[in-house]
């Protein structure tokens, strides 16, 4: 299948390409889309990661915290103590 590109800003930037790399258009187009198309891939994977971590915060850490702890704001002697901060600081 032929691809046509009729957009001057498109045609400029191959040219360009093509002038630093030494490529042909085709391999510029094709490199362009690959590069594309794995940041597209790596963003659809966080998300599937970030989906992955809220289920195991949801099901193997908050399911060991007390029911009273819940929700509830720690202090700030907690947080320090959290932080490792202490009477000679870190």
């Amino acid at each position: 299948m032929a691809l046509n590109i009729k957009n001057r800003e498109v045609e400029k930037l191959v040219e360009e390409i093509i002038r630093i790399t030494g490529e042909s258009k085709t391999e510029a187009v094709r490199r362009a889309l690959d590069e594309r198309k794995s940041k597209l891939s790596f963003r659809i994977a966080s998300e599937d990661r970030a989906t992955r971590l809220r289920r195991f915060i949801e099901t193997e850490v908050w399911s060991v915290v007390p029911e009273k702890e819940l929700g509830r704001r720690l202090g700030r002697p907690e947080e320090e103590a959290i932080l490792g901060y202490g009477e000679d600081g870190v």
